[in-house]
């Protein structure tokens, strides 16, 4: 009786994996709508509540205008990523000057919004691209293929470690996982930087995030593995790929996919990666703050999980040996 619903248990198993999955990419990036996309305006606050009114009459509440006393400060404050565009009136013709390499969609979005508002008024509008993306990522997606292709190396190096030294004190597991994370992170950053020039420009930066990165992640799967066995690992996989990939945005960015999943997703170290990679190649390391605090705490999560003590781990993951006593 048994064997024969073991093959049911495996169908179950994989509708339910194959729900996740598509419920996560399909819910979250099936329809491109910008919400909230952060815009200066140049000019006085009156102006700069029509002409939100006149957007919200076309989107609503798709973009958050904030009015710039001038042009300087409003492009200081594109590059500091604080806005993702700035709009300037004028009385023969506006200007919309946008960061290309905050993401192709977004850009091509804010042009098509503004140049649409410039037609309804009879305005031209001329955009200009004041940080555009380099021939060697033109869809700007090389970021998010970096992250990716670091997270899931990084779920196996601490898969394998812990079956290859089972016996591995907390110590020596957590120094291991650093030492894999250098190693993983300074590969993975060369291929991006140098091998193929799709992140050029900030190497060393590039190899401390990657490093993180790996070490975030692999230090909590690890901790996982230790306190709840495979089960626990395998949930952590599922809330790292198929939930944390869409939860970022993807190739189209947290402004265009629902709000609620993008505000989780800010907690989720895909997410948080791949902000900190393109603000540290395109934005000379403005708004790295916030994305690196989320890795650190989960990094911080992980180390946790892999120094609980033996006593309190929970029952039920006999497939990883126990660490030797004293660890």
């Amino acid at each position: 009786m048994q064997e024969k619903a073991k093959p049911i248990a495996v169908m179950v198993v994989v509708a339910l994996l194959g729900l996740v999955f598509a419920g996560s990419f399909l819910g979250a990036l099936h329809h491109v709508e910008p919400h909230g996309v952060p815009v200066a305006v140049v000019g006085p606050e009156n102006a700069v509540d029509r002409l939100g009114t006149q957007m919200d009459k076309r989107a609503e509440g798709a973009f958050d205008l904030t009015a710039y006393e001038n042009e300087e400060k409003a492009q200081e404050a594109l590059l500091d990523r604080d806005v993702d565009a700035v709009f300037v009136p004028g009385p023969g013709g506006a200007d919309l000057i946008v960061a290309g390499a905050t993401g192709k969609i977004q850009s091509a979005v804010l042009t098509q919004a503004f140049q649409g508002a410039g037609q309804a008024t009879g305005q031209p509008v001329t955009v200009t691209d004041v940080r555009p993306l380099p021939a060697d990522d033109g869809n700007g997606v090389s970021a998010m293929f970096l992250v990716i292709t670091t997270v899931i190396p990084a779920v196996i190096l601490a898969v394998m470690l812990a079956f290859a030294v089972p016996e591995a004190g907390a110590g020596r597991r957590i120094g291991l996982l650093a030492a894999g994370s250098v190693v993983l992170g300074g590969v993975n950053a060369w291929v991006a930087a140098g091998l193929t020039g799709a992140l050029a420009g900030a190497p060393w930066e590039l190899w401390g995030l990657a490093a993180l990165l790996v070490f975030a992640v692999s230090s909590f799967t690890a901790g996982a593995l230790r306190v709840g066995g495979p089960p626990a690992a395998g949930l952590t996989v599922l809330l790292l790929i198929p939930i944390g990939v869409p939860a970022s945005g993807g190739p189209i960015g947290p402004r265009f996919i629902p709000e609620w999943y993008a505000a989780f997703g800010e907690w989720l170290p895909v997410s948080a990666a791949i902000s900190a990679v393109r603000n540290t190649v395109y934005f000379d390391g403005s708004a790295t703050g916030g994305p690196l605090l989320v890795l650190t705490l989960w990094v911080v999560a992980g180390l946790a999980l892999v120094l609980v003590p033996k006593k309190a781990r929970q029952r039920g993951h006999a497939a990883v040996p126990e660490p030797a006593a004293g660890s």
